[in-house]
């Protein structure tokens, strides 16, 4: 049972990266800085805690896309202050 668990958790390791790059990435506000992030709400919720998380843009097939659009559409950088409101 146990040689069974580990084969199937490292297939799901190495598929790990593949199935990031179907995942959208969306623009989130995460304590007060920007993110542009290829996870979920819940995922990103999972990995924070009590963190104050909201989506304040769209998402995007390609990463860059998202960074591209918060600088014309946010004035600011990855990394720069927002509010979840």
């Amino acid at each position: 049972m146990i040689p069974r668990l580990a084969a199937t958790l490292a297939v799901l390791v190495a598929a790990a990266p593949a199935l990031a790059q179907g995942t959208p990435a969306s623009v989130y506000c995460v304590n007060g800085r920007i993110m542009v992030e290829r996870a979920t709400m819940s995922q990103m919720q999972s990995g924070r805690g009590h963190s104050e998380i909201c989506i304040i843009g769209p998402s995007f097939d390609f990463q860059p896309d998202g960074v591209t659009w918060v600088r014309q559409n946010l004035r600011s950088d990855v990394g720069g202050n927002c509010r979840c409101r």
